[in-house]
């Protein structure tokens, strides 16, 4: 269903890039749903191993950072750099 839900919302980027507000909403539905399907592979892969998940997690803030710099969306760098933050923050702990 995430991988469905991923295509969707990748078709919905492709087609809507000239409208940026609803651009803007799909591609934020496209990476939350990369990001649910990436956590749930993690836990499939390697179930209790959070080395697994927190190496997925940063690879996912690394695209959000560069999809931000590439369409140059601003929130998408933040998100991603405060994503790889806590992530950060919680392997140290």
């Amino acid at each position: 269903m995430t991988t469905i839900s991923i295509l969707v919302f990748g078709l919905a980027v492709r087609r809507l890039k000239g409208r940026k507000i609803i651009f803007q909403m799909a591609l934020i539905g496209m990476v939350l749903s990369l990001r649910l399907l990436t956590v749930s592979l993690a836990e499939f892969m390697a179930p209790g191993k959070a080395g697994i998940l927190y190496i997925f997690l940063f690879i996912n803030c690394g695209l959000w950072i560069l999809l931000g710099n590439k369409l140059k969306l601003l929130h998408f760098s933040i998100a991603g750099s405060l994503g790889a933050l806590v992530t950060l923050y919680f392997l140290i702990i």
